[in-house]
Parts: structure tokens; sequence; C-alpha cells
């Protein structure tokens, strides 16, 4: 079995009890689907992983650690709605020295695509107050909810927009906060917003990957980015085409 780089234990129950010990980018989809852990989605970097025994949870299995990782690392850290309804939960998390990324976190469920609220929660994460709007994430929006333009003020959302608020009067500030926490723009694609065991709109998978891992120490990050900057430069360098005479 390899060692592993980093492990962010929260609660149970954890890949060891789970008897997961295959944990590598090369073996551990096969080693997953041969104990049972059916795939029930992927997505750029890997897949989720459920279990008839094991119904209330999932395995999240990354063959480079991605920016779920980051977003373990924020919520382990804390800070406020972190512990909400609004956030998953992570019980589990370990990296391998290659590079993969698995963690055990409690079972959402994909809203369907009727959803009244649906739209308006995306809003939420694409409305970034003060900043323009990418064209492509607009347009992703639109093709999935044309009569919807992702402005949480629009007025597509009029009284939908206060039947969300008295729901779920912490979500907006849930993303708030997160996007104050997070070291990056919050990614708004199209099915970061799942939902939880008690009906509420759950923000699952919110960042980009910014190459270095916020579920790495400070030590590490520095040495990674120290790393990041000699192959730019070495690649730079052996890149470079001969001068003409």
């Amino acid at each position: 079995m390899r060692r592993f780089l980093n492990r962010v234990r929260t609660s149970s129950p954890s890949l060891a009890a789970l008897g997961i010990v295959e944990r590598s980018a090369a073996g551990a989809h096969a080693s997953l689907i041969a104990k049972g852990w059916a795939e029930i989605g992927y997505g750029y970097h890997g897949s989720v992983h459920a279990h008839p025994d094991h119904p209330d949870i999932v395995v999240r299995l990354a063959r480079k650690a991605d920016g779920f990782g980051d977003y373990a690392a924020l919520l382990r850290k804390g800070f406020e709605g972190s512990d909400g309804p609004h956030a998953p939960r992570v019980h589990d998390l370990q990296v391998s020295r290659c590079g993969a990324l698995m963690t055990v976190g409690s079972r959402l469920a994909d809203p369907r695509p009727d959803t009244w609220w649906l739209a308006y929660a995306h809003a939420v994460l694409a409305d970034h107050p003060s900043v323009a709007m990418d064209e492509g994430v607009r347009d992703r929006f639109k093709a999935e909810w044309p009569t919807h333009e992702p402005r949480i003020d629009h007025s597509s959302f009029d009284g939908i927009r206060e039947e969300f608020r008295a729901a779920w009067p912490g979500f907006e500030a849930y993303v708030a906060t997160l996007r104050s926490a997070a070291p990056r723009a919050l990614d708004p694609n199209i099915g970061n917003v799942l939902v939880g065991q008690d009906g509420s709109p759950v923000v699952n998978d919110p960042l980009c990957d910014d190459g270095f891992g916020l579920w790495r120490s400070p030590l590490s990050r520095l040495t990674t980015r120290f790393g990041d900057v000699l192959r730019r430069l070495a690649g730079t360098s052996f890149g470079r085409a001969p001068a003409s005479a």
C-alpha cells in the first residue's frame, strides 16, 4: 500500500474503515468497482462511487488532487456556514504520492431538472457583485434555463427569489462567505448545486483547481510552487529557438 502525503480526517467513516486500501491513480477505480462501489457520476478529473451497503455516503476519486480537495480543506479550516446545511460533509480525505485524491462524503442527490429553485441557486453562484460576467458562463446558464438570466435581481426570478430566501435564508450568505474565503473565483458550472438529505441546496464543488492544493501544508504548497516555476523556466530555456544568423 502506498504511503500518503496528506490525510484529512473530520469524522468517521474513513477509507480505512470501509476497507478501501488501493488509492493510486492507476488502480483505485478498478479496485472500487471490484469491491462493489459502482460509479454513479464522473467529472473532468475522476468519478463518484456508491455502495448498496453504505447508502448514505459516497467515495470520490480524482486522479489528480483537484478543486474539491481545496474545498474540503476550506471546510476543514472552517468559516461561517461551513458546518451548515449548504456545505457538504467530508468525512475523510487522502492524497497519494502520485497525486490521486480520495474522499468519503455524505451522499447528495441530483436535483430534478424542473426543480423550482435550481436556476436561482446557480444564479447566486454565477452573479458575483461588481464583477463582469464571463460570456461563457452566461451562455451555459442560458442553454440550461432559457427563460432566466444568471442575475439574482433579474425579473424572471420575481417570486422565486423571495420564496427561495424564505426557505433557505442562509444560502446566499454562505455563498458570499465562501467567495470571500476561497482563493479563486467560484466555479458556476451547471451541476455544482446538489440536494442534501434534508432537501436543502448544497454547494458541492465550487472551486477550480489552482494546481497547488489548499490541502497541502504551507511548506508543501511553497515547494510545489517553486517546482512549478523551475519547470516553466526549464521549458522556456529548452524550448527557445536558435537565433537566426
